[in-house]
């Protein structure tokens, strides 16, 4: 079979019986999953339903299937008239390949979108977050959809779970953007007399908007603070890891002169009862003063919310505050997904320098920001640190599909063997 990086373009344009000329093509053919995609689409654009349906059996059948041919399939045997049984062996096809990963059910929502399935990307975008609860893409693309379609209830839900868990640089926007979704869904069932329904939207409006705990520290100058919270469960927040298994996130990581600039927020929408550790460092610079300015408000918008400002003295050592959070609404840690953070990364200029360090290391880093800066140019990353777990043993992952006419299932098994037979350790001129 030859290799995908070497298949032969589609056959779009090739005469004869499209049964034949796309089971030959697919038998010896392993194309990209992203031009199978736009060969269909385009087929699908040019009216040709009996060419989709050719081809996507004939990709199933060779084994290079993907969660939304099933949606398609049924959609084209409909166009083209095909018997109401057949079509239904497609659609439950389709519900069985519900063991697909996350990453290929977005694509394929995203991708029945542009066959006008509102209904069936909705659906599935649903269940991507039954998969990863905690992921905000899901509630993103929905929302989007669900407010064109003006689906009420998946609008409901889905601005819930972007007010909840998208926290990435652009988050005030798209958290504007998902409570002006609800207050227009209020205000559409109002008028069609809905009132009961319109309160209940409002209510989750109200309660989305809730967070256990927020933490802002500010200040003046040209230097940089830096912000780190340790969370009940042991997981500290800071700008090495912004997001933690405790629901903290590091929204923004600020630095002077800037004004408008020179602050850093830790949100944590639900967080864990119990005591958290703040910590104020001074990474570098001069701060006017040499005070900031550190407010802390508990359960933001219930009744009861609660806010205290701090005024904090610049001191050489890190200052300490501890704080109680006795009605944490968060019972199991959350889940970090593997891909980076979207947050925005600090330039390289302002990497912190070592207090601990001698004076000639901490020279040697300011050397090498500067010629970073020279040579790199501004805003380039000299170091981003990633974590991750890595396995020791075997393991077996595995998943059953059942074909479209509903004869074969076919089972994908991936053992994985991995042994450890080193670890080596070193230390970051940083101190961190």
């Amino acid at each position: 079979m030859a290799d995908k990086s070497t298949a032969d373009p589609l056959p779009l344009k090739a005469t004869g019986d499209p049964e034949d000329i796309w089971f030959d093509y697919f038998e010896s053919n392993r194309p990209d999953p992203d031009a199978i995609r736009r060969g269909i689409l385009r087929l699908h654009e040019q009216k040709k339903p009996e060419a989709v349906i050719a081809a996507i059996r004939a990709a199933l059948v060779n084994d290079q299937s993907q969660p939304w041919m099933y949606d398609v399939l049924a959609l084209s045997m409909q166009i083209a008239g095909r018997p109401q049984e057949d079509i239904e062996r497609a659609v439950y096809s389709g519900i069985d390949f519900a063991g697909a990963d996350f990453q290929t059910m977005m694509i394929s929502a995203a991708y029945l979108t542009r066959f006008h399935q509102a209904e069936t990307a909705l659906r599935m975008y649903r269940q991507g977050s039954k998969i990863a609860p905690t992921r905000p893409e899901p509630y993103v693309m929905a929302l989007r959809l669900a407010r064109t379609e003006r689906d009420e209830a998946t609008i409901r839900w889905a601005a819930q779970g972007v007010l909840a868990y998208y926290w990435a640089s652009d988050f005030t926007r798209l958290h504007k953007e998902a409570e002006a979704a609800l207050l227009d869904s209020a205000e559409r069932l109002r008028k069609a007399g809905q009132m009961e329904a319109a309160k209940k939207v409002e209510q989750t409006r109200i309660e989305a908007l809730q967070r256990d705990l927020v933490v802002r520290l500010t200040w003046n100058g040209v230097g940089d603070l830096d912000l780190l919270i340790e969370e009940p469960s042991g997981s500290v927040c800071s700008f090495d890891n912004r997001v933690t298994t405790g629901g903290g996130v590091l929204v923004h990581d600020g630095y002077g002169p800037d004004q408008e600039n020179c602050y850093e927020q830790y949100v944590c929408a639900f967080g864990m009862p119990g005591r958290y550790k703040v910590r104020i460092h001074h990474a570098w610079g001069n701060v006017v003063g040499k005070r900031a300015r550190l407010e802390v408000i508990r359960y933001q918008g219930t009744k009861n919310e609660s806010s205290r400002t701090f005024t904090i003295p610049l001191q050489e050592d890190d200052t300490v505050i501890r704080l109680q959070l006795g009605n944490g609404r968060r019972e199991n840690l959350a889940e970090i997904p593997v891909e980076t953070s979207a947050l925005p990364l600090r330039p390289v200029r302002n990497v912190r320098l070592a207090r601990g360090g001698s004076a000639s290391s901490r020279e040697a880093v300011r050397r090498f920001q500067d010629s970073r800066l020279q040579h790199a140019g501004f805003g380039n990353i000299g170091f981003s640190q990633v974590i991750t777990n890595v396995r020791e043993g075997s393991t077996l992952s595995g998943s059953a599909v059942v074909s479209a006419d509903r004869r074969y299932v076919r089972l994908s098994l991936a053992p994985v063997f991995s042994n450890l037979t080193d670890v080596f350790t070193f230390s970051y001129q940083n101190g961190r």
